[in-house]
């Protein structure tokens, strides 16, 4: 593969990354309220989601899903829905105060934090323009496109892994210091709950158009 197109894709991936959106807040929001190893479960189904995407694109599917507009639409609110739902539970348990009582709290398993990881970067609007309009503009037509597809699925799933792990790790430690003192106990589950909410509301506005 070209090492200047790659390079190139290394930055504009880390840096997309980096910038706060629905996967992001989702693992912030999860880190936060059950702690940084339930948020590495929600990062890796954030990156199976990605996963799933680079075959598709590879496959010739990402543009023909972005083209069916109804199922498309129809799947986003489901995702908006559910992280509305997350986050209201949260701003739930903060209002009652449950927050600061480990027993009152079901914490959820690793592999549904990765399932919910999985459905909401399959939903993600984002996820879509940067698989059917971004990718293509790293790939040389004239070398193998499955063999650099490949390469930047590798290339992009490593940095991503890398900056939400880091986005937990602060989250869960930040989400710590505030169960540890229990008249900010709540604030726990508000923070988290906004988060969730907040990522709700980046799944509903975006669109895979712009």
């Amino acid at each position: 593969m070209n090492p200047h197109l790659w390079l190139a894709f290394l930055i504009t991936a880390t840096a997309m990354a980096f910038v706060p959106g629905p996967a992001v807040l989702y693992v912030v929001g999860q880190g936060m309220r059950h702690g940084a190893r339930k948020a590495v479960a929600a990062n890796l189904g954030i990156l199976s989601g990605n996963a799933v995407w680079f075959t598709a694109s590879a496959l010739g599917l990402a543009a023909l899903v972005a083209l069916a507009a109804p199922v498309f639409i129809a799947i986003k609110w489901l995702g908006v829905v559910y992280l509305a739902w997350l986050g209201l539970c949260a701003w739930r348990d903060a209002v009652r105060g449950s927050g600061s009582l480990a027993i009152a709290r079901p914490v959820p398993t690793g592999m549904r934090m990765w399932r919910q990881g999985v459905l909401l970067q399959l939903a993600n609007p984002k996820a879509i323009l940067f698989f059917t309009a971004l990718l293509p503009q790293f790939v040389d037509p004239a070398e193998p496109i499955a063999q650099q597809i490949l390469v930047l699925a590798v290339t992009s799933i490593v940095s991503e892994f890398f900056v939400l792990a880091g986005y937990a790790w602060l989250a869960a430690r930040g989400g710590a210091l505030l169960v540890a003192r229990p008249r900010l106990a709540r604030a726990t589950d508000a923070a988290a709950g906004t988060c969730l909410l907040g990522a709700g509301v980046g799944l509903a506005l975006a669109h895979p158009t712009r």
